[in-house]
């Protein structure tokens, strides 16, 4: 109970002002590196003063100096600021359109390179992926995809929807898979871990292997529930 209250708590407090340095920032921050250390601390606040701590297995797999897709399973709202805290480089995220509205936190998304996605309509969805491609080639942001659409239940995954592999794809940059577990269902009170996978190659896959990839990224994060 103490630890929800503290969430709710810090994240009315800490997301304003974040935002607010997002926003002025990322006018002048077109590469996104200090938007994204701005994003990595703004989770990291929010976590430490809600006595919220996690396990980062793997981030040896990721280089600095690189880009990757990163596909991720999505069971907690707190999924999001795990990845931002522990990820040692700067990353953005499909989200949907409308929370793009809300001042301050959807002009903050904008400035830190967030990409709008409608839900509701596929041909604007599709242009949501270019969207990304144009993101992490012009900048230095890496971008993060939860691929089932939505948050699952416990331990558990959906169907995986096709367009952060299809980014993967046409961008020819890596995919590494993320886990996120959590030891019960209370998850603000369980034990959090990050899994990082190594990275795959995407430069030899073309849209006719485009399930397979599906099929080999979901198998690596299937295995880590196991």
């Amino acid at each position: 109970m103490i630890r929800r209250v503290l969430l709710v708590f810090n994240v009315l407090i800490f997301t304003p002002i974040f935002a607010i340095l997002i926003i002025i920032v990322g006018i002048f921050d077109n590469q996104k590196l200090i938007t994204g250390y701005l994003s990595n601390l703004w989770a990291r606040c929010i976590l430490f003063f809600s006595l919220i701590n996690f396990e980062a297995i793997g981030l040896n797999n990721i280089n600095d100096k690189k880009k990757y897709v990163f596909i991720s399973n999505h069971q907690s709202a707190l999924d999001i600021l795990i990845t931002f805290a522990a990820i040692p480089i700067p990353i953005a995220f499909f989200t949907k359109k409308e929370l793009f509205f809300i001042p301050i936190f959807g002009w903050a998304m904008k400035a830190a390179g967030m990409i709008s996605v409608d839900r509701y309509n596929k041909d604007k969805s599709k242009k949501s992926v270019d969207e990304g491609i144009l993101k992490i080639k012009k900048t230095k942001l890496s971008i993060l995809n939860y691929p089932e659409g939505t948050r699952t239940q416990y331990n558990s995954l959906k169907k995986f929807k096709k367009g952060g592999f299809i980014m993967a794809i046409k961008s020819n940059y890596p995919i590494v898979p993320l886990t996120i577990l959590y030891s019960k269902k209370d998850m603000i009170n369980s034990k959090i871990r990050l899994v990082v996978d190594n990275a795959i190659d995407t430069v030899t896959y073309d849209m006719s292997d485009r399930n397979n990839l599906i099929n080999k990224v979901k198998t690596v994060i299937e295995s880590n529930f196991n």
